[in-house]
């Protein structure tokens, strides 16, 4: 619905670390014209109002966006709720009106300023099911896929976990080392070791 609306709309992804909202927005920058997509851990405010200036991009896709400081995320108030954006600095001055609608992922909404939190629309993302990620196990190794779904639903329900697992396991034993590894990682640590 966004996509199609005449209308600037901003969208917020919400949901926990390994849950494809990075997926979905560089599978909008490949399928939409005129879209910028930005890293917020790697991004500046003066970075991005550049980039608006000079290119007007019809769509602003960025990522992480409860990781950039708050001083970066308060140009985007203006720009959000009238299209505006203006910059002063020492002997120079610009604003222009922009056609320019917000898609953004987020982690944490805490982090993120309250007045631009308001002018998204939050949707939150569903928690994968095991069919999921059954799915995902199944991208290269269909022999070792059950196991490697039953072993990441039972423990961290993270598909990075099927993933990284996948890569690496041709065998039952493999998928279990793999398993134990992780599981070792994820160990609650007492006085420096593992319990």
């Amino acid at each position: 619905m966004a996509l199609v609306s005449g209308s600037r709309t901003h969208i917020l992804l919400v949901r926990p670390p390994a849950s494809a909202k990075t997926m979905f927005l560089t599978s909008l920058l490949r399928s939409l014209k005129n879209a910028y997509f930005v890293d917020s851990g790697n991004t500046t405010k003066a970075g991005m109002i550049e980039y608006l200036f000079e290119n007007q991009p019809r769509y602003l896709l960025i990522d992480e966006i409860d990781k950039s400081a708050p001083k970066h995320q308060t140009f985007l108030l203006s720009l959000m709720e009238t299209g505006i954006i203006s910059e002063t600095k020492y002997g120079k001055t610009r604003e222009i009106k922009v056609h320019t609608s917000v898609f953004a992922t987020c982690n944490d909404t805490g982090k993120l300023f309250g007045p631009l939190l308001s002018r998204f629309f939050n949707v939150e993302l569903e928690p994968y099911t095991y069919y999921q990620i059954t799915m995902c196990s199944l991208c290269n190794h269909t022999n070792v896929a059950p196991l490697i779904a039953d072993a990441v639903w039972n423990k961290s329900r993270d598909l990075r976990d099927c993933v990284r697992i996948d890569r690496l396991a041709r065998t039952d034993e493999d998928v279990q080392f793999l398993i134990q590894i992780l599981n070792r990682r994820r160990a609650p640590q007492v006085n420096g070791k593992s319990e």
